[in-house]
């Protein structure tokens, strides 16, 4: 594999579109190909399929508007027509808030681009506060 700027980019795109709430820029980002899956960081956010994705992307950008996703600098590769991000962008709330989460997303080339065949998005908690042990990290 091989370091991605394009890729680096498009994670940029993706938490700008988030803060700006374009939910019409996932429409044309998220893969229209079965297999599509999104996960968030709530337990009841995991969605199999293009309508139901985008059906939720959609809702929840309007939901948290006022939000700010402030990209950082992410891992980025890609092997020929697959490819990877992975970042730790900041969510900012609107009372002040600040929160990191952690960003992961497939991505496969398609003939009119880039497109998001999975997402997964989740806020690290200590493993002594999930299983009672500190683990090495």
């Amino acid at each position: 594999m091989q370091e991605s700027a394009e890729l680096k980019e498009l994670y940029r795109k993706l938490c700008d579109a988030q803060t700006n709430g374009d939910h019409e820029f996932f429409l044309r980002r998220f893969s229209g190909k079965d297999g599509l899956l999104a996960i968030g960081t709530d337990p009841d956010e995991w969605w199999l399929g293009y309508d139901a994705v985008t059906e939720v992307f959609t809702a929840q950008l309007k939901e948290v508007s006022g939000f700010q996703v402030v990209a950082d600098d992410p891992l980025a590769f890609q092997e020929g027509s697959m490819g990877w991000v992975a970042g730790r962008p900041v969510l900012k709330l609107p009372d002040g808030t600040e929160l990191q989460i952690r960003l992961t997303v497939v991505f496969e080339k398609e003939p009119d681009g880039w497109k998001i065949v999975l997402w997964h998005s989740s806020i690290g908690v200590d493993n002594e506060e999930v299983i009672g042990k500190t683990l090495t990290t």
